[in-house]
């Protein structure tokens, strides 16, 4: 084969090839399309929100003479305690202030004698206080006034009873006890001779008065849980305080 006829055959060769690259089909590229979202199903929970305030005003705190009212199985037996001991009482309505909610007796008993010992004017008071007066008059003021050779306790004068006032008479601060008909104030004891010992500070007198005195006040705190009296503080120095106050543990304040 001539050169001539080689280059002639080379360059049919190379035209085909171009014209198969020229004539093959391009393969179109995907076209990327937006996706549509998804909506959420109906059912999907909503996103929390904050509650609303609550507009609801609280529950106030009961009146403290409603937490101190007995049951009425507990108040039926202190009523017959007191009957049995020869209280003379009545049952008077509920003692309450329009000036303090707090103040006031739900089940109050008026007393104007313990057995043959009366007290000047009838005192309200609650059951329980009541029952603690009877049984200290009868089981220890008695047999210790029988020492004495006057006779026995005919009378006693009280200082406070119910009244609803702060402790020690403040114009603020913690109701007292007084508040409640759960304390008693002892000012003297009369005899059936006439004699009348008051309360008053005996240290070292060394005479029966003092230790009357000692003896009445030391066992009342076997019937009371605060027995304050001379000495105590400034507040009590001529009377005997006795109250039935409710503390932890059964704790007693005598002093």
């Amino acid at each position: 084969m001539t050169r001539a006829a080689l280059l002639l055959m080379i360059g049919l060769v190379l035209c085909g090839q171009g014209a198969s690259a020229q004539e093959a089909p391009s393969i179109p590229r995907p076209v990327a399309r937006p996706q549509a979202s998804t909506p959420p199903p109906a059912d999907a929970a909503a996103p929390d929100r904050a509650a609303p305030p609550d507009t609801t005003a609280p529950e106030p705190a009961p009146a403290i003479r409603d937490t101190l009212a007995e049951t009425p199985p507990a108040l039926k037996a202190c009523l017959a305690d007191l009957t049995a001991r020869g209280t003379v009482f009545s049952r008077p309505v509920p003692l309450t202030e329009p000036d303090d909610r707090d103040c006031g007796i739900v089940n109050p008993v008026s007393v104007t004698a313990f057995g043959d010992v009366t007290i000047g004017g009838a005192a309200p008071m609650r059951c329980d206080l009541a029952a603690g007066l009877a049984g200290w008059l009868a089981d220890f003021v008695q047999p210790a006034a029988a020492r004495l050779g006057h006779g026995p306790v005919t009378a006693l004068a009280p200082g406070s009873t119910y009244d609803c006032r702060r402790r020690n008479n403040r114009p603020d601060g913690l109701l007292s006890e007084h508040a409640f008909g759960n304390a008693f104030d002892v000012m003297s004891f009369t005899f059936q001779d006439g004699t009348t010992l008051p309360v008053l500070p005996r240290q070292d007198e060394g005479d029966l008065e003092e230790a009357f005195q000692r003896a009445v006040r030391g066992a009342a705190c076997l019937d009371f849980t605060t027995v304050l009296g001379p000495g105590s503080d400034p507040s009590h120095a001529e009377h005997l305080h006795l109250d039935i106050r409710d503390r932890k543990g059964g704790y007693r304040l005598c002093q």
